[in-house]
């Protein structure tokens, strides 16, 4: 390769894939440079989440980083996986639940996994695991830049020679993408098209604080001790996907995971039933099960994150002249049955990237013919993508998430009862108040004079339907109608439904403010303002690009979770 070279190896992104890729070939000699478009690596980022140490022999953290569980600022070592389906509560507090452990026949017939553990596995917030492990690499010798967005590659003759920040270009012998899901450098170099809704899950998350004696109580552990709990049932109103529960040292994560396209479909159809992930979640945190746990807990956090849906998203060809790709960039993300796995993953592939590169640099070149070994490296991770399609026809049906609870709870079978301390009768306030409340919990650094996200706003207007507001996990983007400004089409139809009077046990009466709810979406006007934007790429990912655009902040710019 002729010309000026800043760096044998440019990695993009300082989550787990790009960390391990750097740490793997710093301690091989080689000159990398390893860009951040955050501050600080890890606050920009967001995991439910259980990091599994062990993967195969070689490419996992307990390989990488052997004393990871003495050095790493882990949580909770986790030592059970349960799964619960949940009925309703009835107006007596009643509720039927089941509960499902890897000894369970379900689990045994292998409809729905639990047997996953390594005996390595633990709960971990992001923001200092991912900046840990990204000053790791800095101590084995890699330079960390961060605040630096790469907004581009640079081509020439079909080959990346290099990366386009915001401050300069940036020249290498090969660069490593592993920017994560949102990459905008994929579609660049012609690797995949733009994600879909069907190609990603939406998640969202609350951190809620209370004692480690507490959580040890409730849950029934020992000191230092951790659970990772799965629930599926009604409180999904139909979307397909389901909630999550990790317990960490003195915080709980809870969230959802749900299909971005059954999402999108039931807030824009469904909006009588659905408003925004936040109302689901809010919701399933006021099940009496749930609600005994978190009684008294500080909420501290709200982020959400979109997740690459491996088995439609994953690259068919992860590299090209120059480049790489690996980690969420890739689509390496699993979800099968109750394992929702993608940071083992990512240390894989980032490792496997970083052999690669060795490979390709014995041989002198970086074309096609040296880099499509990275393709066979990869092989058991495309293996474990295969496995999580198969298993998405049972676990991501609406068998799993409507039929089987209907079946438990309708006959009874295996269930057991629960009953609720007390009866919460809830007034709801509306979804843009929720979202205000939340977004106050976090800090910003807000860019006054550059927006990540180009919408037009024109155009998006015109629109019958607008999917990106209930979508949307904040309040980026807004309804604007004669009645108000609306973040949630629910909110809109309860308001419709008030202002028509008659009965409201009526269908007609319903079927009423349906339509008139319909109308008021078609005739109003969108409101986009990213000040309290998350940068999940949920509008991007419904797009169309002509009429939403989504990049990355720069300079450092964005939200700064304090979990992650």
């Amino acid at each position: 390769m002729e010309g000026r070279i800043d760096s044998e190896v440019i990695v993009v992104g300082a989550g787990p894939a790009g960390s391990a890729c750097a740490i793997s070939l710093a301690r091989k000699g080689v000159d990398v440079l390893l860009l951040e478009k955050a501050r600080i690596p890890g606050e920009r980022n967001v995991t439910g989440g259980v990091l599994y140490g062990e993967y195969l022999k070689g490419y996992g953290l307990v390989d990488l980083v052997p004393e990871f569980e003495k050095e790493a600022p882990l949580q909770r070592k986790v030592s059970r996986h349960d799964l619960y389906v949940l009925s309703n509560q009835s107006s007596t507090g009643q509720y039927k639940y089941y509960k499902m452990t890897k000894d369970s026949l379900p689990s045994r017939m292998g409809l729905f996994n639990l047997d996953f553990g390594t005996d390595h596995d633990y709960t971990v917030l992001k923001r200092d695991f991912d900046r840990w492990l990204a000053l790791k690499a800095a101590e084995e010798g890699a330079m960390l830049a961060t605040s630096t967005t790469v907004e581009d590659l640079i081509l020439e003759d079909g080959r990346v020679v290099g990366v386009r920040t915001t401050h300069e270009d940036l020249r290498s012998k090969l660069v490593v993408d592993c920017s994560g899901v949102t990459s905008t450098l994929v579609d660049r170099a012609s690797l995949r098209k733009p994600l879909r809704p069907f190609q990603v899950y939406h998640g969202i998350k609350h951190v809620y604080k209370m004692t480690g004696e507490v959580i040890e109580k409730r849950f029934g552990l020992k000191p230092g001790e951790g659970e990772a709990r799965f629930y599926l049932g009604d409180f999904m109103k139909g979307i397909s996907g389901g909630a999550f529960l990790y317990t960490n040292k003195d915080t709980i994560s809870i969230g959802l995971v749900l299909t971005l396209s059954s999402f999108v479909k039931g807030a824009t159809t469904k909006f009588d039933r659905v408003g925004k992930p936040l109302n689901i979640l809010e919701d399933f945190e006021r099940h009496p099960m749930l609600a005994e746990l978190l009684e008294s807990a500080e909420l501290v956090e709200y982020s959400a994150h979109n997740i690459p849906r491996s088995h439609t998203c994953i690259l068919e060809t992860p590299y090209m002249p120059g480049l790489l790709v690996a980690g969420d960039a890739l689509g390496s993300f699993v979800k099968i049955g109750a394992l929702i796995d993608g940071m083992r993953r990512a240390i894989a592939s980032g490792i496997m990237a970083s052999e690669t590169y060795i490979h390709a640099n014995e041989k002198g070149n970086f074309g096609l013919t040296e880099l499509e070994d990275y393709r066979e490296r990869l092989s058991p991770i495309y293996g474990d993508v295969n496995r999580a399609s198969s298993d998405s026809q049972i676990s991501e049906s609406s068998l799993a998430y409507r039929y089987l609870p209907r079946l438990l709870f309708s006959t009874g079978l295996l269930c057991k009862t629960g009953t609720a301390k007390v009866v919460h009768i809830v007034e709801r306030s509306d979804s843009i108040q929720q979202v205000q409340l939340r977004t106050g919990l976090l800090q910003y650094d807000e860019d006054e004079n550059y927006s990540h996200i180009k919408v037009d706003e024109e155009k998006c207007s015109r629109a019958a339907m607008k999917p990106w507001v209930p979508a949307c996990p904040v309040n980026c983007y807004t309804l604007l109608t004669k009645k108000g400004v609306f973040a949630s089409f629910h909110d809109l139809y309860i308001y419709n439904k008030k202002s028509l009077g008659g009965d409201p046990d009526s269908s007609e009466f319903d079927r009423a403010a349906y339509n008139q709810t319909l109308r008021d979406i078609a005739e109003g006007s969108l409101r986009f303002d990213h000040v309290a934007c998350v940068a999940c790429g949920t509008c991007g990912v419904i797009g169309p690009k002509d009429m939403v655009e989504f990049g990355h902040e720069r300079d450092g710019h964005g939200v700064r979770y304090r979990y992650g």
